[in-house]
């Protein structure tokens, strides 16, 4: 192994998680590391000893005689799928965890009213039993009563698995008591055929499979994404760039699903945890919805027939945002020279002596939030809260959503700030104030979620940082000036 830092492409660092048998030989340590960097995958010593197996038949050299050859092939975006059928298992049938499709049953009334076809994904499908049941219950609910359409994509890694779920001939084991409450629609779709179960026509019309990484991220969005019993093939980091992948592909309040056994490990910025019967599930966060358009059932009120969820943190605020011709506008760049001014102490006293009157209409946007940040910077709590109040009326953007949850931070309300912080992040990707105060606030919690919203920040502040000088954003003034590597520092520190 004395030169097979070379050889390994100059790995920094081996996963802690690398089999033993691994350790001892080039080649599979080479195909462990570049595996979980192309796929995300955590691959067993089998797995990459009958993978190294065919890489050398097909290279007709060993890995130490030609490694230019061994990553050409797994660089290569027709072999990755060829290479991925020595790692994955394809354990699937037919309604498997049946409850979760119980919860859509009840959803499809809500989701015929979209006006559109629903869009729905299932990743990581295997040999397509997950997708092609989902096509079914929809299939069946829209023939007897519901009046839509839909379409399914379905993809997984392995080229070999999907072909099967083209073919769509299944045998017995596809059939099991997990999914027998389904099997009334089953015999309606299935034709029972020699010793295969064969898909109807209709039914396969609707899915459409193909070959995909998870790890390119989606080429669009959906209302419901399926991506159930994977992740426990993933690194823990690569859990995290997966994950973020399905949320920026869900549509604003879309569902995503996930095995019951991996649901509790999940969290996310853009991700809201819901319960509703008895089943776990995540809905995209999406401010800007009404109570009249959520189509998920309470989790608390879920057994009063017609009760709707109420959106995200309505039950904290009951607000609704103001029509956008009505909102003052706030320029971070006027709010910067503000508070260069003594820390827009003149600024403020010239604000809160119109607050009395309750008309704030001569100042700009940018005057009224330099206030609340000056009167936060103070702990003036009564009069920030006041402006916040004003501002929250006036205007629904970054800035007043990351001010709210400043007050609520500095006064102990953690997980309400945390809300607020979301919700800036989501409406401006290049805000990194809000992104660091989401991880500050999980860095007491989950590692793994840490991280994640650590990284996330990361990529605000780049983001940044790499605008054109005139479309410099000077977001520090939110944090008391100091510089965005300043705060990056922190995080990388407290990584270490």
């Amino acid at each position: 192994m004395s030169n097979g830092k070379n050889e390994l492409g100059n790995i920094a660092e081996i996963p802690s998680d690398v089999p033993a048998e691994v350790l001892s030989d080039a080649a599979l340590l080479f195909l462990y590391y570049r595996i979980e960097h192309i796929l995300g995958i955590k691959s067993g010593y089998e797995a990459l000893r009958n993978l190294n197996n065919y890489l050398e038949e097909t290279c007709k050299s060993s890995f130490v005689e030609n490694p230019a050859a061994y990553e050409y092939l797994l660089t290569s975006r027709e072999q990755i799928f060829e290479i991925s059928n020595f790692l994955t298992v394809n354990e699937t049938y037919f309604f498997r965890e049946s409850s979760q499709f119980e919860l859509l049953a009840q959803l499809l009334p809500e989701l015929s009213k979209l006006g559109r076809p629903v869009q729905i994904c299932s990743a990581a499908v295997s040999t397509g039993c997950e997708a092609y049941s989902i096509a079914m219950l929809l299939d069946y609910y829209a023939r007897n009563g519901l009046d839509f359409d839909f379409a399914v994509d379905a993809f997984d890694v392995n080229s070999n698995a999907i072909e099967i779920a083209k073919n769509a001939r299944y045998t017995s084991n596809t059939l099991r008591a997990d999914g027998s409450s389904f099997r009334h629609i089953m015999d309606s779709y299935l034709i029972f055929e020699g010793n295969e179960h064969i898909v109807t026509q209709n039914i396969r019309r609707k899915v459409r499979f193909f070959p995909h990484n998870i790890m390119r991220g989606l080429d669009k969005q959906y209302d419901i994404i399926f991506f159930r019993n994977s992740l426990i093939y993933f690194s823990s980091k690569n859990r995290l760039s997966v994950i973020n992948n399905l949320a920026e592909s869900l549509m604003p309040s879309g569902l995503l699903f996930l095995g019951a056994s991996e649901t509790s490990s999940v969290k996310h910025p853009l991700l809201a945890n819901r319960f509703s019967r008895d089943v776990f599930y995540f809905q995209k966060i999406n401010p800007s919805d009404s109570q009249e358009n959520i189509i998920l059932k309470s989790p608390v009120a879920h057994k009063k027939k017609n009760s709707l969820l109420l959106p995200l943190n309505a039950e904290r605020h009951h607000r609704k945002l103001l029509p956008k011709h009505n909102e003052i506008t706030v320029k971070c760049e006027e709010i910067c020279e503000i508070l260069k001014t003594d820390e827009g102490k003149p600024n403020s006293v010239e604000v809160l002596n119109s607050l009395g009157t309750r008309d704030l209409s001569q100042f700009s946007g940018g005057r009224i939030c330099a206030c609340a940040i000056h009167l936060l910077n103070i702990r003036d709590f009564n009069n920030a809260s006041k402006i916040i109040e004003y501002l929250e009326k006036n205007n629904s953007g970054a800035f007043t959503r990351f001010l709210r949850g400043e007050i609520l931070f500095l006064l102990g309300n953690a997980e309400d700030a945390e809300s607020s912080y979301h919700e800036a992040a989501i409406k401006d990707k290049y805000f990194w104030p809000a992104y660091y105060r989401i991880a500050i606030l999980s860095s007491e919690g989950n590692q793994t979620r840490f991280e994640y919203k650590v990284k996330k920040t990361i990529e605000s502040i780049e983001l940044c940082q790499s605008l054109e000088p005139e479309s410099k954003l000077n977001y520090e003034c939110f944090l008391g000036g100091f510089s965005p590597d300043y705060f990056r520092r922190i995080l990388e520190k407290k990584l270490v």
